[in-house]
């Protein structure tokens, strides 16, 4: 648009209100006018971008709200496009504009979920950490849920496999060598993980801190030996 402006602003000719100095450049005064323009674009253009980013942050709201509600009655595989728009209020060439299937929805809900938690989190973490997340994952059991049942594992491996690097780190590890240990750092991750996939999703009647005593058990012993 304000390249525009400046076109539009040459091809014009407007040399008897703005003359061109000796070399044929514009003199001061249009370049303080045409400054002036593209500073009022760029503030305009800043408030649309606004507005557009506040647009989008509802557009998905009201669209996972609403692909939470029909997971509730039915699976994932069931939901059509069509039928969550419905749900959700949001026209289907809206939803095009951010996603190209309902999966892709719970994706991103995962994603967003692990990065909020990782970052409530202290650096350098510690097993107080652990704690803090079974906690986490408990209160929050139905999303988690669903997110264990539709969603890659891989995201949550990965999370606790660089806890447990931050808690112990190679020092701890010496007798290992490097692949060796990258190897240990996977098996304490996937298991963590599939423990409390397990324990998540047949409702065990165990609590959060039971789950970490068993979790922090395993791990003395395996560092011990």
């Amino acid at each position: 648009m304000f390249l525009k402006i400046l076109e539009n602003a040459q091809n014009a000719q407007i040399t008897k209100r703005f003359p061109l100095d000796k070399s044929g450049l514009w003199n001061y005064d249009i370049k303080r006018h045409l400054l002036r323009l593209q500073h009022i674009f760029h503030s305009q253009q800043g408030g649309e971008n606004m507005k557009e980013n506040q647009r989008t942050t509802v557009t998905k709201r009201m669209l996972k709200e609403g692909l939470l509600r029909l997971l509730k009655i039915k699976p994932l595989d069931k939901i059509s496009i069509v039928e969550l728009c419905n749900e959700s209020g949001i026209n289907r060439t809206t939803f095009y504009r951010h996603y190209e299937f309902p999966a892709d929805l719970l994706k991103e809900m995962q994603a967003d979920f692990v990065e909020e938690m990782q970052n409530s989190l202290k650096k350098p973490m510690t097993e107080k950490d652990l704690t803090q997340i079974i906690d986490y994952l408990q209160q929050n059991s139905e999303l988690v849920s669903l997110f264990i049942c539709y969603n890659s594992d891989t995201e949550w491996t990965d999370m606790f496999h660089t806890l447990y690097q931050n808690i112990y780190g190679t020092e701890n590890l010496k007798f290992f060598d490097a692949e060796s240990q990258e190897l240990f750092f996977t098996f304490l991750s996937g298991g963590t993980y599939f423990l409390l996939r397990q324990w998540l999703s047949k409702k065990d009647h165990k609590t959060s801190e039971d789950i970490t005593s068993i979790i922090l058990s395993i791990l003395n012993r395996n560092i011990l030996f």
